[in-house]
């Protein structure tokens, strides 16, 4: 009885020496910059940095800090948080939003019937828009979106500014290649996205760019050039004068804050009325 007794206690030693140093050979450390990132992470989840989940991209952020550029959704006293806990200096995050760039004025030029999907109907001859480059208005955007920061009001689509983060999803949900990334800081927009002929695109569109350049003689600071036919912002050199938006006669180019009402807010003239007048 006794012999047991010893046995069974030699061998409660020899395991738990065992399990202890199994312990510490297994031993998993998490580095407590984990959970404090985590906690000034949005806590969305909502997977546009690339990673599941804020914890996993605050795993990834110790172990390379650049990640941290991967999240736009934190706001900036989090962003400067997060550097300060990982001993870095990112200087100013730069911000982005994602802007339509079409005003869906383009003409059909066929009925489609198939499936109700911008990336089905880019399929079928081209899409049923006139303009080859125009948005199909099915709303692959506004699904794609992870913050609903895209709506639909009537046949054009618009970015909330409050809500979207420049994520870049719209961007890859649309086949068009309709949606830009730019600064949060810009001031006008080109709402077209069509490199054809002015010629061509006058016939098809009441709003799109015909590269008359108007906009770039109107400039003083030389930010917007018309590239490929088509109106293009150089937003390092924009000051925001509204100048090119003034000078476009037909509301090609809009203002971003209000770009959600830019349809109200330029000057309703038409090409038939230009012509007329």
């Amino acid at each position: 009885m006794i012999e047991a007794v010893i046995v069974m206690g030699v061998l409660g030693i020899v395991f738990g020496v065992g399990l202890a140093y199994a312990s510490g050979k297994l031993e998993v450390h998490v580095d407590e910059r984990v959970e404090r990132i985590t906690e000034l992470l949005p806590g969305g989840n909502c997977g546009a940095c690339g990673f599941p989940a804020c914890r996993e991209l605050a795993e990834a952020v110790v172990k390379d800090h650049y990640l941290i550029n991967n999240c736009r959704a934190c706001n900036e006293d989090s962003w400067l948080g997060i550097c300060n806990i990982l001993g870095i200096e990112l200087g100013r995050r730069k911000q982005e939003i994602a802007l339509v760039a079409c005003s869906c004025d383009s003409v059909d030029k066929f009925e489609y019937e198939g499936v109700r999907t911008c990336a089905a109907a880019a399929l079928v001859m081209g899409g049923f828009k006139a303009c080859k480059h125009a948005c199909l208005g099915f709303g692959d955007c506004v699904h794609a979106c992870p913050f609903s920061a895209l709506e639909r009001r009537g046949y054009q689509y618009f970015v909330d500014l409050r809500k979207c983060i420049g994520c870049g999803a719209c961007v890859d949900a649309c086949p068009r290649g309709l949606i830009k990334i730019v600064d949060k800081s810009a001031e006008v927009f080109v709402r077209c996205n069509s490199p054809d002929k002015g010629k061509v695109v006058a016939k098809i569109c009441e709003k799109g760019c015909i590269g008359c350049k108007l906009c770039e003689k109107a400039c003083e600071r030389e930010a917007i050039k018309v590239e490929n036919n088509i109106a293009v912002i150089d937003y390092g050199l924009c000051n925001g004068c509204g100048a090119c938006m003034e000078a476009c006669k037909f509301g090609t180019i809009v203002p971003v804050f209000h770009a959600e009402d830019a349809v109200d807010s330029t000057p309703k003239v038409t090409r038939t009325e230009k012509k007329s007048g």
